[in-house]
């Protein structure tokens, strides 16, 4: 037979004890399940190890005073029942009646641990149901958790042919499981994340979750198309309660079918994108600026999917009136027309965010404003990018009007004697071995390209005493005046040279 923990940990794990805490009470066999019901007699039997299911209109009808709630618990506790199902409305949407229902409810739990009867309250839940469902777990405690996978992994199926979008299918499965839910890519990232409104928990998952995606309860793989061995997907259970064995089977469950609709979703997108390759630039602008960047590489079909879905998680991230996406998955460049906007005017800020999603280096146009500007703009930001790709350390975003700028930082290893000069300069203070070489350019070029100690000990993460040691040291050793502009010039030549070397070394 079932305890009352193992029901409270399957059906409904989501549930607040509201009744007595006494140490062990709810490992307490439960027998059967009654329904408390508005009428008289209120229950036909009552027997030790029932579990009583109270609704809220039930108990104002049967017990609308103080004292006869108590009297009720008082019943409960002579009767040695297992504890009881406070079956009450959500707070946030009470009204009239209801509140007062809930009040009486608030009552009969004070009552309840007054003589130590445990208590769960239940929110906003059908009390047949909730009968079926304790009923069939007790009868057939695996064939009641398949029933209810059954029973979500229908619905989905019938949202999926009605073509409701992901949202829908993550809301469907957030209300059933009672929990706050994430579809996860292939790329790891949030493609929908669902919070239930009635669960009192799951506005503090997702808010943990954004800002730490790796705290998610459990994660489930969806299985990927065949020939890829990386999944399509996870299904992810936010929040820290722990997951029930209902949830985590119901997970598994309905894990093929998420999989299949993510790849049907993809290939309606990429059907999209290539019926809307003419359509016109974005409606914010102009100005318009053009983004490029390197598409991810590789042919097979796990690449093409992760290609496939950075657009479309591009998409989500910034409207249609101000960014479109061009050419396909297939395409060797990743290229976007987007509106900045009049408090990003060449458009540093939108590259950025867009670098940052991708993790490598972009390249934004200047502005045009004519729709006949775009292949230009076009061919400037790929002119860049390919100029900033011979930087040993490109920067995450490069403007096309400094691709003379990056043309000649990518050329100073062709100086000649270049390496040989630069490494005379700088000898006198980066002697020894190469890994103490390499944290000495790092430091000379944070300071150089920076206004200050502060920055440059920002850029490379370390305390800002750090660098003022090492500036010392440098200056100590070779005799420098680092704000002789002469010598910081020099010095930048050097460094970059040198990284360059050691870049082509690598």
């Amino acid at each position: 037979m079932a305890t009352l923990a193992d029901l409270r940990d399957a059906l409904f794990p989501d549930a607040a004890s509201v009744g007595s805490e006494a140490p062990g009470r709810d490992g307490v066999t439960v027998g059967w399940v009654r329904v408390l019901r508005a009428r008289v007699p209120a229950l036909d039997v009552l027997e030790a190890g029932d579990l009583v299911v109270v609704p809220a209109a039930a108990l104002a009808v049967v017990a609308p005073t103080s004292e006869q709630r108590r009297d009720l618990a008082q019943t409960f506790a002579g009767a040695r029942v297992a504890g009881a199902l406070l079956v009450t409305p959500d707070e946030r949407v009470v009204e009239g009646r209801e509140r007062q229902a809930d009040a009486g409810m608030a009552e009969l739990a004070v009552a309840l641990r007054d003589v130590s009867v445990p208590a769960y309250r239940v929110v906003r839940t059908e009390p047949g149901a909730l009968e079926r469902t304790v009923i069939g777990f007790l009868v057939d405690r695996r064939g009641e958790i398949e029933r209810q996978a059954a029973e979500l992994e229908g619905r989905l199926a019938q949202l999926a042919l009605l073509g409701r979008g992901l949202d829908v299918l993550a809301a469907a499965i957030g209300a059933f499981l009672r929990r706050a839910v994430a579809l996860e890519g292939r790329r790891g990232d949030a493609i929908v994340v669902h919070a239930p409104v009635n669960v009192p928990d799951a506005a503090a998952a997702v808010a943990a979750y954004v800002a730490r995606p790796a705290s998610a309860a459990l994660r489930v793989p969806l299985p990927a198309p065949s020939g890829d061995a990386a999944p399509a997907g996870r299904l992810a259970l936010l929040g820290e309660r722990p997951v029930g064995d209902v949830e985590r089977i119901v997970a598994e469950r309905i894990a093929p079918l998420l999989a299949l609709e993510l790849a049907r979703d993809a290939q309606v997108r990429q059907a999209r994108d290539d019926a809307r390759r003419g359509d016109p630039l974005p409606v914010d602008g102009p100005p318009w600026v053009v983004i490029v960047a390197r598409q991810g590489s590789g042919g097979d079909v796990g690449a093409a999917a992760t290609r496939e879905e950075t657009r479309h998680e591009l998409g989500l991230r910034f409207p249609a009136r101000q960014m479109a996406l061009r050419g396909t998955s297939e395409s060797l460049e990743l290229r976007l027309v987007a509106a900045p906007g009049r408090d990003d005017p060449v458009g540093m800020g939108v590259a950025a965010r867009v670098a940052e999603f991708l993790g490598r280096t972009v390249a934004v146009s200047g502005a045009f404003d004519e729709p006949g500007g775009r292949p230009g703009a076009e061919a400037a930001a790929r002119a860049a990018l390919e100029a900033a790709e011979q930087l040993p350390a490109p920067p995450r975003v490069v403007r096309a009007d400094l691709v003379a700028a990056y043309r000649l930082l990518g050329n100073l290893r062709n100086l000649p004697d270049g390496r040989t000069q630069a490494q005379a300069l700088v000898e006198q203070v980066l002697g020894g071995r190469a890994a103490i070489e390499r944290d000495g350019l790092a430091t000379l070029r944070a300071v150089l390209d920076h206004g200050g100690a502060t920055e440059a000990a920002a850029s490379l993460g370390v305390h800002r005493n750090t660098i003022a040691y090492r500036l010392r040291r440098f200056e100590e050793r070779s005799g420098w005046d680092l704000s002789d502009p002469d010598l910081r010039l020099a010095l930048s030549v050097a460094v970059r040279v040198l990284e360059s070397v050691q870049t082509a070394q690598d």
